[in-house]
C-alpha cells in the first residue's frame, strides 16, 4: 500500500473503482494466485497479525519503486466484471495506470501523477482532467494518516497461513470489521514477505449494496528503474482540457439558483411536510450534468431526489421491480433493509427519488416530479 495514493483519492471522487490500499476483489480463479502455495508454516513461525498490517499500511518505504500488470473484478455475487490494467509507482505519490482490458467501458483510461498534478485522461471522448493536487508535507502526512486510520478502524486481523501471487511467496492476512467505523464486511491481503506490500487484496465492503472487489498483480518488479516520462502526460492537442475544480459539485442557496446553471429544469417535488430541504448539490463532471437535492426530517430520516442527463451507467444491473408512474416506465429497488430507491427517464434525463420512506410515500413523491 502507498501511503499516499493520492490518484485513488481521484479516482473515488470520479466513482472509478480503487482505494486507500487499492481496489480489492472477489476471489474468483485468478491466473495471478498459485493456490498450491508453499508448505504451510507453523503457527508459531507466521507473523503477528498487526504488526503486519502495520507493515502493510506503510510498505512504500521498503521499495523504491513498482511495476505491473494488475487484474480489477468485482463481482455482485450473480456476474463478474473484470478491468486489466498497467501500473507504475514511484515514491509516495508518483503514479501510472493505464487500462489493458476491460469487460465494460471506462470513463477514465489513463491516470498520471507526478506528484503535484494528476491527469485523468477519457480517450472514447478525448478529454483531460487536470488536478493540481496542491498539498504540503503537514497535509500529505494528515492524509496518509487519515487512510491508515480508516482503513484498521474497528479492525480484527488473523494471519491464516501462506500462498503465492504472481510467483512471490505472501502471508495472508484476514481482517474482520468489528464495530460501527469499519469500512468492510470482511477484506483479505495477500502480502509479499520480502516488501510486506500488498500484491492481492479482496475487500466486502460494510455498507451499500454488496459487491466483493478485487485487485490482484499477474505480473509485478520492485526496485526497477522507471523513466521519469512515465510520470508525464501529454494530452492530445485536439483533446478538451477540463480543470478538476470545475467538475466538483458547487452548494447552491435553493434550487431556483441551481436550476439557473445546468441545462435541465431542476425539480421541486412535493415532500411530507416533516422533511426540510438541507442542501442542494449541482453541476457539471465527466459524465455529464446532475442536480442533488438533499431533505432530512427531525429524526435524521433523509431523502434525496436527483437528476442527470447523462446518468453513469452501473457496473451491475441492480435487481429491481418494473412499476408505471402516470405511463412513464419506472423502476423500484431495496438498497438496504432501510433504503429504496425509485428510478425513472423522461425527456432524455434519468430520475431518482430515495430515502428511508416506505415504497407508497416515494412513488407519490415521484409522482409530483412526472406531473
Amino acid at each position: 500500500m502507498k501511503r499516499t495514493h493520492l490518484s485513488t483519492v481521484v479516482v473515488a471522487l470520479l466513482l472509478v473503482t480503487a482505494g486507500c490500499l487499492g481496489a480489492v476483489g472477489s476471489g474468483d480463479d485468478d491466473a495471478s494466485v498459485d493456490d498450491s502455495g508453499d508448505e504451510e508454516l507453523p503457527e508459531a513461525e507466521l507473523p503477528d497479525a498487526d504488526e503486519l498490517l502495520e507493515a502493510a499500511v506503510n510498505a512504500e518505504s521498503n521499495v523504491e519503486t513498482v511495476q505491473g500488470i494488475q487484474t480489477i473484478t468485482m463481482d455482485d455475487g450473480t456476474e463478474t466484471v473484470t478491468t486489466t490494467q498497467e501500473v507504475w509507482e514511484r515514491g509516495p505519490d508518483q503514479y501510472r495506470a493505464d487500462i489493458v482490458e476491460a469487460d465494460e467501458p471506462e470513463p477514465i483510461d489513463v491516470i498520471v501523477s507526478d506528484g503535484s498534478t494528476i491527469w485523468m485522461y477519457d480517450e472514447d471522448d478525448n478529454e483531460a482532467v487536470q488536478m493540481e493536487l496542491g498539498f504540503d508535507q503537514a497535509d500529505e502526512e494528515a492524509l496518509n494518516d487519515g487512510f491508515a486510520d480508516a482503513f484498521t478502524a474497528d479492525t480484527d486481523a488473523s494471519v491464516e497461513g501462506t500462498d503465492t501471487v504472481a510467483d512471490r511467496d505472501v502471508y495472508v492476512l484476514e481482517l474482520t470489521g468489528d464495530g460501527d467505523d469499519a469500512l468492510y464486511e470482511s477484506a483479505t491481503l495477500w502480502i509479499d514477505q520480502e516488501t510486506d506490500y500488498p500484491l492481492k487484496q479482496e475487500i466486502t465492503p460494510a455498507v451499500g449494496e454488496s459487491v466483493t472487489t478485487t485487485m490482484a498483480f499477474e505480473e509485478v518488479t520492485f526496485d526497477e528503474e522507471i523513466d521519469d516520462e512515465i510520470f508525464t502526460f501529454e494530452p492530445p492537442e485536439d483533446a478538451e482540457i477540463r480543470e478538476f475544480d470545475d467538475l466538483m459539485p458547487q452548494q447552491y442557496a435553493d434550487v431556483d439558483a441551481a436550476d439557473a446553471d445546468v441545462p435541465f429544469d431542476v425539480p421541486q417535488p412535493d415532500v411530507p411536510a416533516e422533511y426540510t430541504l438541507e442542501s442542494v448539490l449541482a453541476g457539471e463532471n465527466m459524465v455529464g450534468w446532475s442536480a442533488t437535492l438533499q431533505y432530512t426530517d427531525d429524526t435524521g430520516s433523509f431523502l434525496t431526489v436527483g437528476v442527470a442527463d447523462e446518468a453513469q451507467d452501473p457496473v451491475f444491473e441492480p435487481d429491481s421491480d418494473p412499476l408505471e408512474i402516470d405511463d412513464v416506465d419506472a423502476t423500484i429497488r431495496e438498497v438496504t433493509e432501510t433504503r429504496t430507491i425509485v428510478e425513472w427517464e423522461d425527456d432524455g434525463l434519468t430520475y431518482t427519488v430515495g430515502g428511508e420512506l416506505t415504497a407508497d410515500e416515494l412513488i407519490e413523491i415521484a409522482e409530483s416530479i412526472v406531473h
